[in-house]
């Protein structure tokens, strides 16, 4: 394919060349038919090529009634009228390559901004090449540096600009464990990292990879389109025909048959969702195909998980409780933050923390095992522990003291969550931990209703909790204590009930609700990979705050799309008409036609300044 594009620009200069050098007489008259041959059969050359490795592919090309024409103009031996309208035809359709280069360009401008090379750590550090980067080096990234590739921080702490991915200016700090992405500035001291990902892998390569996917593979409406086309092509080849039967000109069909083939309906939606996609992209949004991106506009209802998404999801240890005299809060918390540090869940994150804090050394665990929706288990020093929620003490049938549990209770009502801890068997202590809300949380589900959304939250945690944040939501619609079978119910409940429902949620636990729900959105950044694979949709900046603005942008991108059916249909039903009157002739009717395409793709082209 871009062989064949490569071949346009050559083709329309030699088309092109043939009809100044005619007319100006700088060859001799006898020659002229042969020039204009020549230049028909040079730009024939890159549409019957398109028009072939389609067909192999098993698709129809709207080149075809294009590539007839011109047969038929040559064999009518009109090599002027097969020249002109072959370079009106190649003009057309390098001005959607142009507008399609220019979202490439300004999509590849982003991989710029990584370097070339990167330092590695070892017994010593070398400057390496960052193709020659592997998964779990350790990288060096020095002041004022790029991120080289996608890592997980090993220092303490680092402050970066990752403007070049979310499109957002402002400085960000991450302490250690976090994610960081490939193209980031380093605006603080040195620090250490580990690679996640090679740069073929890294986000910035799969920007590459998604507006390209967006190129060749359609949506629905995109295959809607493209049938339409077709069968106008066919009703305008009835149209030709019957035309020439009344008329006898077989030019006056062939006009009539030009104006209403519908070329220019092939290249509208995948050219918008193309735009549509990069520049979301460019602002730290991933939509992973157009169909996503048509998805998003049908939406009406919205499904949150809690932690990480409508939180912070950085939730702090605020109080132990110990239940077992034979532990105290330090012997407790490294047991459980042994095991904890084997799961991707933000929670878990908090024991890390909170060990490193009180500066304990956590010894390795084993035998862990993930009990989805409920916590986790494994062996530390010999020691059986279990960690999660209150409905996993119940199902093992262990019963916590009465004055306990409506202490708990009274901590739950104020946002912080239980988390059991069982060691042997036997209740041992209970950690609790607060989420604060997102900053911007409030305005940005207020701007979702007002869109007409209908909001959920789904989440693990116990009712108190859910109540709680529910209350300050102002979310009338909420459920509590759900396992990862639950939400994936709802989300077909609410389904089944006539809702067309986008899941966001940035955990393991999401990962079947999120596949399940007809627009699943992902927090990439925090996101475990599982969660990433399964959504269509990836906030690259974890800022939930950008829900509003992709779906006004992926509304606009659907209206632009409506607009240039429409503008395209009613140039090509004018051009018609005017053929049948005789007002326009072959070369006419070709020229309105590559008109109605500058038209639309020109129309297109305000989804750049539609994008803030």
């Amino acid at each position: 394919m871009r062989k064949i594009k490569g071949l346009l620009l050559p083709a329309a200069i030699l088309s092109g060349m043939a009809v100044p050098v005619s007319l100006l007489h700088l060859v001799p008259v006898t020659w002229q038919a042969s020039v204009y041959l020549s230049g028909a059969a040079a730009g024939l050359a890159p549409l019957a090529l398109d028009v072939m490795q389609s067909l192999r592919q098993g698709k129809i090309n709207l080149g075809i009634p294009v590539l007839i024409t011109i047969g038929i103009l040559l064999y009518m031996r009109q090599f002027l009228l097969a020249d002109v309208f072959t370079l009106l035809i190649l003009g057309g359709s390098l001005f959607k390559e142009f507008i399609l280069w220019r979202v490439e360009q300004a999509v590849r401008n982003i991989s710029r901004s990584l370097p070339d090379m990167a330092f590695r750590k070892t017994d010593v550090i070398t400057k390496v090449h960052i193709q020659d980067i592997r998964m779990g080096d350790v990288l060096v990234v020095k002041a004022g540096a790029r991120v080289p590739v996608d890592g997980i921080l090993l220092s303490e702490e680092a402050v970066l600009d990752e403007s070049v991915i979310t499109g957002e200016s402002r400085l960000i700090t991450k302490g250690r464990g976090t994610r960081l992405v490939a193209g980031s500035i380093n605006q603080a001291s040195t620090f250490e990292m580990q690679v996640v990902s090679t740069s073929e892998n890294s986000t910035l390569a799969q920007i590459h990879k998604l507006v390209e996917e967006a190129q060749r593979h359609g949506s629905q409406l995109s295959r809607f389109t493209e049938r339409f086309a077709l069968v106008n092509a066919g009703l305008a080849l009835v149209g030709g025909i019957a035309l020439y039967l009344v008329t006898r000109n077989l030019l006056q069909a062939l006009a009539f048959w030009i104006a209403l083939v519908p070329v220019v309906f092939a290249m509208i939606v995948p050219v918008a969702t193309t735009i549509g996609i990069s520049i979301l992209a460019k602002k730290g949004i991933l939509v992973k195909t157009g169909e996503a991106l048509e998805n998003i506009t049908r939406i009406n209802s919205i499904v949150f998980d809690k932690t990480g998404t409508l939180t912070r999801g950085t939730p702090e240890i605020t109080r132990i409780l110990i239940l077992d005299g034979a532990l105290d809060e330090k012997k407790l918390l490294a047991l459980a933050a042994s095991v904890e540090n084997y799961s991707e869940h933000p929670l878990s994150r908090a024991f890390a923390r909170k060990a490193d804090a009180w500066h304990l050394e956590v010894p390795p665990a084993q035998d862990i095992q993930i009990i989805k929706g409920m916590g986790l288990q494994g062996t530390c020093q010999g020691r059986s522990v279990l960690i999660g929620s209150a409905q996993l003490v119940r199902e093992g049938g262990m019963q916590i003291p009465a004055e306990t549990a409506q202490l708990v209770n009274e901590l739950a009502q104020t946002g912080d969550a239980p988390v059991y801890v069982l060691v042997d068997g036997r209740p041992a202590g209970i950690v609790f931990l607060t989420d604060l809300l997102r900053d911007q949380i409030g305005d940005t589900l207020a701007s979702l209703r007002k869109m007409g959304m209908e909001l959920t939250m789904i989440t693990g945690d116990q009712k108190a909790v859910a109540e709680k944040v529910a209350r300050e939501l102002g979310l009338t619609r909420y459920y509590a204590e759900t396992l990862p079978q639950d939400k994936l119910n709802m989300i077909r409940g609410f389904k089944a009930s006539g809702e067309r429902v986008a899941m966001i949620g940035d955990g393991i636990n999401d990962a079947p609700a999120i596949s399940e729900a007809n627009v699943g959105i992902a927090m990439g950044l925090k996101g475990t990979d599982i969660t990433l694979n399964s959504a269509r949709v990836v906030l690259m900046n974890d800022h939930i705050e950008v829900l509003p603005y992709l779906i006004i942008l992926s509304r606009k991108v659907l209206q632009i799309i409506r607009w240039d059916l429409y503008l395209a249909s009613a140039i090509h039903l004018v051009a018609a008409a005017l053929c049948v009157a005789g007002v326009i002739s072959l070369l006419g009717s070709a020229l309105i036609h590559q008109v109605s395409s500058v038209i639309v793709l020109l129309n297109t082209m305000r989804l750049f300044v539609l994008r803030k």
